[in-house]
């Protein structure tokens, strides 16, 4: 009969004669090995590289450890045994502590919010990962890409409801900005997202829908698929709609309205409720300043843009300044020509390297070419890694940023890449060394630079606020002024410079006076506290006050100035808890019922509850965002018509990041591998990803109502629409 105790298995530690050095040493980093440091000798601690000497140590000077440790070891081994053969669960017990509603949500989420591969669910990895956490549960397993699918349309028919509840009962209008964007597999898809303040005074967005629009890219084409997710989520209050600068979304907006009229009766001005994306204008206004050759190439260019819609605009507004600049090859950089030329001909054409663009900027033109050299060669950037050990990236026609962030890095890095140019001088092209004068150019164009990057950044923010758009534009517009007036001075005189200049002013001035076509824009700058008309005194021309103010004026008397806006602000601003201590469906006691019959009628005073008052009232320093400020309970109790208008105001947003950050992420779910999958999935997949990123749904860990892990509820076929091979 075979003993109980063989049926343990041995283990090096069982062997009384084993002696595990971890128990009697510490290790101590020492080159060539590490040491063994004896935890029991006191005066001068034993140490040694070797692990055998480290035992013979032990059995020499420390003997009596070793029977202490042999009986700790048998007691543990007697104690894990006890524990295995009494606690080793059943495959039932395994099986009920699998949680599957956390399972699936993670898988969903991966898919969508990490756009991790759909066929991920059939790799054997994971399925090896799961099986290592629960043996027990291999049969409850998703190992299908096409049941992924159907977890994310069942998701997406739910929460889309939901959506629609949280944007009907939201407290200010809902906002929308749209941009059109090619998928890399060929289908123009348009992207509305939504921008508003919930019932609980919160700042919310969400993608309401990313649709195919095949064949026709038209304004009118755009608006009918605008209108139909505005009735898919029964949106009624549509506020102002943010763009790019193409004169097709002038034309969406108009039909936008025409068709909300005919067919749900909504009043929605597509003059007054067009806003300009503030990153948009910038990036023109400095594209202007890289590349542009006069005012009349400008106008061209602009011209040109504006029937363009979408990411491509900027796209289709350098390449029409880079058609007015004469070709790199027709300019002599070194201006040299033949003598029956005359002077006159050489200063014209001196006139024209100097005004063509970043092609006739010596600095930049040196900058891009190494950039290009750098890529064309692996061995040059193993070059450059080893000399610099920074990237320096590569400019990109239709990005200033790239532009800003390739002369950072060589400013970063001047003295590594001026060495970097006398090492391999030959390679890169004795023309195309960056000399002094060269660098003092970067660093004039860097410093210039600048406020437009953090311009940029303040404007894309989640908190980003309209409010800001004209505060930036006049801070903007007086670094151009500025800046004319430092290189017009003969000890800083640089004409290359003041041509630059002149011609990013040209583009931001006539976006900043298009402002005029709406209201909103000084509407948010006199309701932003720390502004008010004190701003409009201080910064603007007087002739300039009186007319902005009128349009704002007109906004307050039209749409809040009325007299049931009161009782149609959400319920708090009259009656809150305090007022009304009883809990709702719960009926007032005794007491309650008599002090109610001695209760007196009240109003909530509109003294200053008045634009006027408001806006010439001091302006005040507030600890949040002027948003922010408008939301909080005391400012609504004061200011309840007010609050409503500035609410609605101070919540549209500067820029439209919104569709740009979506087409970003689309790229990823629609990938090459992914050719099959068809407009509605991709809006599938993408609308729920931004609405977890966003909130709208939380999971069930964290308390909320989670991801239906029942896909049975969809009808349809998806079998032929997910297809990658990763």
């Amino acid at each position: 009969m075979v003993s109980e105790s063989s049926s343990v298995p041995s283990t090096p530690s069982s062997n009384p004669d084993f002696i595990d050095v971890e128990r009697f040493f510490t290790r101590e980093k020492a080159k060539p090995r590490a040491l063994y440091v004896c935890l029991y000798c006191k005066a001068s601690p034993w140490r040694d590289g070797y692990k055998g000497n480290a035992r013979r140590h032990i059995r020499n000077h420390h003997p009596y450890l070793i029977g202490l440790s042999s009986r700790q070891n048998r007691s543990q081994q007697s104690l894990d045994t006890y524990i295995t053969s009494s606690t080793t669960p059943s495959a039932a017990a395994l099986r009920n502590a699998f949680n599957r509603q956390a399972y699936v949500e993670a898988i969903i989420g991966l898919v969508t919010r990490r756009r991790v591969a759909f066929s991920m669910v059939e790799w054997d990895e994971l399925k090896d990962l799961a099986l290592a956490c629960n043996p027990a549960i291999e049969d409850s397993l998703i190992t299908s890409r096409r049941t992924v699918m159907r977890y994310i349309s069942a998701n997406y028919e739910l929460y889309a409801d939901h959506l629609a509840q949280s944007l009907q009962s939201a407290v200010s209008m809902i906002h929308i900005s749209s941009d059109l964007w090619t998928s890399p597999h060929r289908h123009g898809m348009l992207a509305v997202c939504g921008q508003w303040v919930d019932k609980d005074y919160g700042l919310r967005k969400a993608l309401l829908g990313l649709l195919g629009c095949p064949k026709d890219h038209s304004g009118k084409s755009q608006a009918g698929l605008i209108a139909d997710v505005l009735k898919r989520f029964g949106i009624r209050r549509v506020g102002y709609h943010t763009g790019d600068n193409a004169t097709s979304n002038n034309t969406c907006l108009e039909a936008l309205s025409e068709k909300l009229f005919n067919e749900r009766e909504i009043i929605f001005d597509p003059f007054r409720r067009r806003i300009r994306c503030f990153g948009h204008i910038i990036n023109l206004s400095l594209q202007a300043f890289l590349l542009a050759r006069s005012k009349e190439a400008l106008q061209a260019a602009l011209h040109a843009t504006g029937d363009v819609a979408g990411a491509q605009s900027v796209e289709t507004f350098s390449a029409a300044l880079g058609e007015s600049a004469p070709p790199a090859s027709d300019i002599p950089v070194d201006q040299t020509l033949e003598e029956n030329h005359g002077r006159q001909q050489r200063d014209r054409n001196a006139r024209r390297v100097e005004f063509s663009g970043w092609e006739g900027i010596g600095a930049l033109r040196k900058l891009h070419h190494l950039a290009v050299w750098l890529r064309n060669s692996p061995i040059h950037s193993d070059d450059w890694r080893e000399a610099v050990n920074r990237s320096l990236g590569i400019d990109n026609t239709t990005r200033w940023s790239s532009w800003y962030k390739t002369i950072s890095v060589a400013l970063d890095k001047k003295v590594q890449i001026v060495q970097f140019m006398v090492d391999h001088d030959k390679d890169i092209g004795l023309t195309n060394l960056l000399t002094g004068a060269d660098w003092d150019i970067l660093s004039k164009t860097h410093a210039f630079l600048q406020p437009f990057t953090e311009a940029t950044l303040i404007t894309e923010g989640d908190k980003a606020s309209i409010c800001s758009t004209l505060r930036l534009m006049d801070g903007l517009l007086s670094h151009f002024e500025k800046a004319k007036i430092h290189y017009s001075t003969p000890e800083f005189h640089d004409s290359r410079m003041l041509h630059s200049i002149e011609m990013g002013w040209f583009v931001l001035n006539k976006y900043y006076t298009m402002s005029e076509e709406a209201p909103v824009y000084v509407a948010a700058l006199l309701l932003d506290p720390r502004c008010r008309k004190a701003y409009l005194d201080k910064n603007w021309k007087s002739a300039w006050i009186n007319p902005a103010i009128a349009g704002v004026r007109q906004v307050w008397e039209e749409e809040y100035n009325i007299n049931n806006s009161v009782n149609d602000i959400d319920g708090d601003i009259v009656t809150t808890p305090e007022d009304t201590p009883v809990a709702p469906g719960k009926p007032p006691s005794q007491l309650q019922l008599l002090l109610q019959e001695m209760e007196v009628e009240t109003a909530v005073s509109t003294d200053s509850d008045n634009l006027e008052a408001f806006i010439n009232a001091p302006a005040i320093k507030i600890d949040c965002e002027p948003l922010e400020w408008w939301c909080r309970t005391e400012q609504r109790r004061q200011f309840p018509r007010l609050s409503r208008m500035a609410i609605d105001i101070l919540s549209i947003n500067p820029q439209s990041a919104e569709p740009e950050r979506t087409f970003s992420g689309a790229r990823r779910t629609a990938s090459w591998d992914r050719l099959s999958i068809t407009c509605e999935r991709i809006e599938e997949v993408e609308c729920l990803g931004n609405w977890i990123r966003n909130g709208h749904i939380v999971a069930s860990r964290d308390g909320g109502l989670g991801l239906v892990c029942d896909p049975d509820g969809v009808n349809g076929n998806v079998d032929t629409e997910i297809s990658d091979t990763e």
